[in-house]
């Protein structure tokens, strides 16, 4: 059986779709912070795969908002793995009695 190119960039859009859903739940119910590189990755896959499947049956809108959300992960990325940390002083706690 061969997939159509339809077929292949709806599943891989479903795929997207499933990484949404997945990072979102996963934060409200704790298991993730928004700062964390899984929630960050999770929806940079999550963008790039429906923006994939918008070869086959474009949109602009949402193209766009994939595009934005592909480029807010990678600004989430590079700035909590290299500029904080490399900015971040270390902290010196006093316990006071």
């Amino acid at each position: 059986m061969e997939l159509s190119l339809a077929e292949i960039t709806e599943t891989i859009g479903v795929l997207g779709f499933v990484f949404y859903m997945l990072s979102y739940f996963l934060l409200l119910i704790g298991k993730i912070a928004g700062t964390d590189n899984s929630y960050i990755l999770m929806n940079f896959i999550a963008a790039s795969c429906v923006l994939v499947s918008l070869i086959h049956n474009f949109n602009l809108a949402s193209a766009l908002i994939q595009t934005f959300w592909i480029v807010i992960s990678v600004v989430g990325l590079v700035r909590y793995n290299f500029l904080l940390k490399s900015t971040s002083k270390p902290m010196i706690h006093v316990d006071t009695v």
